[in-house]
């Protein structure tokens, strides 16, 4: 495998020089860059990139770290995120939580953003930095090279179940997501304290526990009937698990929404498919991402001060599965 130096020996100029020449600097003549392209091509010869990145601590590529590629919902985060990260003229690079620590550590990116709950708060605090500012979509943290975007899901929560009560609804169940993170806290909170607000009842056995796929709304639902528990409206941490307890209760003849509604979260494309369509929140999921990756760019630029969080805006779209 071709050297640098054989490069240079080959065409009689100096390291220097073909590096130069390779890298496009102004200070090698037309000519002399032609002839070490050429021969740089002919003895199929590559620049070190990741050498480079480490010499001038620079490597022009973003890091986004998710797990769940099962799920519809990130397509849309990652055409924003990525649209952003090309426009700004960078790489993107896509890791599962298992390898992300050695993207981080190890020079491979000048910055992250991460919505995955599989990486831990610890592994996010030890190695953002100055050097390697981080952006959080799915938590905030305190720290002042991490920076979060994150849904404001307490207030459209309360905003939905405050809709809801107008509608007649009485007796509530809560299918949650997984236990601990921000995204199940905050939606469950909003419900929790709009119901308080009204004097309504929220007992321990209506809360269901999920984690966020299909099949455990299916089975939530299945515990419902099976326990002859059925709410008059059933408030769901997101739309897989709607999805799966509006096919638990069809497959059972239970007409939605007349017998029992559903609402969930996020808006995902089955939500406007499945039938009857599901009642969501829609949460601006290529802005998210365009944004979150705006808020990155601004720190490597040296223009991001704030600390608190950055609040996305969602909204409630109306559809058949409540009344």
């Amino acid at each position: 495998m071709a050297s640098i130096k054989d490069v240079a020996k080959r065409a009689n100029v100096s390291i220097s020089t073909v590096s130069n020449a390779l890298n496009g600097k102004s200070n090698v003549g037309e000519a002399t860059r032609k002839r070490v392209l050429d021969i740089a091509k002919d003895m199929n010869y590559y620049p070190n990139t990741m050498a480079r990145n480490l010499k001038v601590k620079k490597t022009n590529t973003i890091a986004f770290c998710f797990s769940e590629f099962e799920r519809s919902f990130y397509l849309e985060i990652i055409r924003g995120i990525n649209d952003c990260v090309v426009n700004h003229g960078y790489d993107l690079i896509i890791c599962a939580h298992h390898s992300i620590e050695r993207f981080l550590r190890d020079g491979f990116v000048d910055g992250a953003l991460v919505l995955d709950k599989k990486v831990k708060d610890e592994l996010i605090l030890t190695t953002a930095s100055e050097k390697l500012p981080i952006v959080v979509l799915d938590r905030a943290i305190k720290n002042k090279n991490i920076y979060s975007v994150i849904v404001d899901n307490y207030r459209v929560m309360t905003d939905l179940v405050k809709e809801l009560i107008q509608k007649g609804y009485r007796k509530f169940s809560y299918i949650a997501g997984v236990e601990g993170t921000q995204d199940n806290r905050e939606r469950f909170q909003g419900m929790k304290d709009m119901l308080e607000k009204h004097s309504i009842d929220f007992l321990p056995k209506q809360y269901y526990h999920g984690d966020f796929t299909e099949k455990s709304g299916y089975q939530a639902a299945r515990l419902m009937l099976i326990s002859k528990d059925i709410p008059e409206i059933i408030v769901c941490a997101n739309d897989d698990m709607a999805v799966g307890a509006i096919r638990a209760f069809t497959d059972e003849g239970i007409v939605i929404p007349d017998q029992v509604g559903i609402v969930g979260f996020d808006d995902v494309d089955i939500a406007n498919f499945i039938e009857p369509k599901l009642t969501t929140v829609s949460i601006p999921k290529y802005e998210w991402g365009m944004y979150a990756a705006t808020v990155l760019f601004r720190v490597l630029q040296e223009k991001e001060e704030a600390l608190v969080p950055n609040k996305i805006l969602a909204h409630i779209k109306w559809r058949g599965s409540s009344r």
